[in-house]
């Protein structure tokens, strides 16, 4: 008897452990991703400071991958409602982010490090521009 309530409790820890792990929190979500990006940035810095154009673009494309959570609509959910127009700020952010490394690796492709360079920096005045007017909550 005592092994079936044992094993009754283990499966039921089990089933709410699944159930709680596919509802995914936005904001954790969101932080998780944010993280990501900061990993990106610092990779795509040291790839620029140490002439590395492959870990540059490895930067890139981890950035790349983390926009999804600032384009999409759930965005609204996670962004405070006080601030009228915060997830469009975000998805425009996400837009810019985009464009200036699609650019940074076609500038790095033809061989120019300083337009790459000048890229990084755009990239990081829409992430600082991001956190100014959004974190600041």
């Amino acid at each position: 008897m005592k092994k079936i309530v044992t094993v009754l409790a283990l499966a039921s820890l089990l089933a709410s452990s699944a159930n709680a792990a596919e509802k995914k929190d936005p904001r954790l979500e969101l932080m998780k991703d944010m993280r990501t990006m900061l990993d990106a940035m610092e990779q795509i810095q040291r790839g620029g400071l140490y002439s590395s154009t492959d870990e540059m673009k490895l930067g890139v494309k981890k950035l790349q991958g983390t926009l999804k959570s600032l384009e999409g609509d759930e965005v609204k959910v996670i962004l405070p409602k006080d601030q009228v127009y915060a997830y469009k700020f975000a998805q425009k952010t996400a837009s810019m982010l985009r464009l200036y490394s699609d650019d940074m690796v076609t500038s790095i492709e033809a061989g120019r490090m300083d337009d790459a360079l000048e890229d990084y920096t755009q990239l990081l005045k829409q992430c600082t521009s991001c956190h100014i007017r959004i974190r600041n909550w």
